[in-house]
């Protein structure tokens, strides 16, 4: 559980007010409200947590779970592992060991399948279902992330993890566990999806358009005569021979080509004259990071369109299925539900007196929750839904007890 670090310091000042001292104020705890809701809503704002999504089929994009409790042989033998929807997650799979998976695509949940077959909110399919063929699988299933198939968060770690999900394989990579030339952690802010080196070479296609990633700065080298190597007259003489031999060399090679496409019937040569593709500025390694909207230049003509079904990758050409077009389906939704957003317009409402009221209260109740969870801590034990509604439950009672009896005149 997060951990609101909000407090009141009032010392009076010179002029002998408090309120006009406050260290803090509402408004910094509805921040550090926001920035959980906005975490919440880009990951799951887009996802359903009351129904489950098997009757819906596979799912474009969707908050997925892993539960190894369920699953314990996928730890091992991956073609036993199981992904839940968010909903399940929280009616069938509670208190279980669960893997969060982020984001899949084109996943349809597991949880009503003879994989798992303890489906709450579909008692009526539970266990009877086959398993679901057309879902994909990967190492982040079994808890494992990247090339060096760690966890995620690492308990080994000592430094903060940034890694990235493949636009493609859809797992996660650390950037420096990537081959890419010239990738920095710079990048991160200006990249919108990335594409591990593994899945660049698997879709070769795509090294022609990485004139619209992100490219590696290159250290400007000014030459400096003096550090040059002097050639001598035989050898530029040499370099010189050598060059025009070649120049001869390709004319010659060119010139029977062109005899040859005179004579090559139309229907067999290359149509390109519809295709947008570009051609590679020079050849691509490792890794691609890409910037917004570059999907939208990847070609489909006639010639191009095979391409994507061949090799699996026709959900690039949709712009809706990239995770940054989900996150933001989230965060639209959730602002129209935003407590952040119902607090300031509450504390427009009120003085800076009541505002320091409030903020004292909520100190009040938050120390209060923390003592009532240590004990939790303390016992290794669970905490429950009604073990929270039962803490509030008392936070009322206790209020109501302070207002006293209400006082009549007579």
């Amino acid at each position: 559980m997060s951990e609101l670090n909000a407090s009141v310091a009032a010392p009076e000042g010179e002029d002998g007010n408090p309120l006009e001292q406050s260290t803090i104020t509402m408004v910094d705890v509805l921040e550090q409200e926001k920035e959980l809701e906005d975490e919440y809503a880009a990951v799951l704002g887009a996802s359903d947590e009351k129904s489950c999504t098997y009757a819906k089929g596979p799912i474009g994009r969707q908050a997925l779970y892993s539960c190894l409790t369920c699953c314990p042989e996928a730890r091992t033998d991956l073609s036993k592992a199981a992904g839940c929807c968010l909903a399940c997650s929280y009616r069938c799979h509670e208190n279980h060991e669960l893997v969060e998976l982020y984001t899949k695509r084109n996943f349809r949940c597991d949880c009503p399948t003879s994989k798992l077959g303890k489906c709450v909110l579909n008692p009526q399919l539970t266990g009877a279902q086959d398993v679901n063929k057309g879902n994909l699988y990967n190492q982040n299933f079994q808890g494992l992330y990247c090339r060096c198939k760690r966890p995620y968060p690492d308990p080994e770690r000592t430094v903060e993890e940034v890694m990235l999900q493949c636009a493609i394989c859809e797992d996660w990579y650390h950037l420096p566990h990537m081959k890419a030339p010239g990738s920095s952690e710079k990048w991160l802010d200006a990249c919108s999806e990335m594409i591990c080196d593994g899945c660049m070479d698997a879709v070769p296609f795509l090294k022609d358009y990485t004139g619209l990633a992100l490219q590696p700065v290159e250290e400007e080298q000014k030459p400096q005569e003096d550090s040059k190597p002097k050639q001598d007259e035989g050898q530029l003489k040499s370099d010189l021979d050598r060059s025009i031999s070649d120049i001869m060399k390709v004319s010659e090679e060119e010139g029977n080509a062109a005899a040859a496409d005179e004579g090559e019937p139309s229907q067999k040569r290359p149509k390109l004259d519809n295709c947008s593709r570009p051609k590679p500025l020079k050849e691509h390694q490792g890794a691609a990071f890409w910037t917004n909207d570059w999907r939208k230049s990847l070609c489909q003509c006639s010639e191009c369109l095979p391409l994507y079904k061949e090799l699996g990758v026709e959900f690039l050409l949709d712009t809706e299925d990239s995770a940054k077009t989900y996150e933001e389906r989230g965060m639209k939704r959730a602002e129209e539900n935003s407590s952040y957003e119902q607090g300031i317009r509450a504390l427009a409402s009120i003085d800076r007196t009541q505002q320091i009221d409030a903020i004292t209260e909520y100190n009040r109740m938050k120390d209060k929750l923390k003592e009532y969870l240590q004990s939790f801590a303390a016992s290794k034990k669970v905490v429950t839904e009604e073990d929270i509604n039962r803490f509030f439950a008392g936070m009322r009672n206790e209020n109501n007890g302070q207002l006293g009896q209400p006082y009549f005149c007579r």
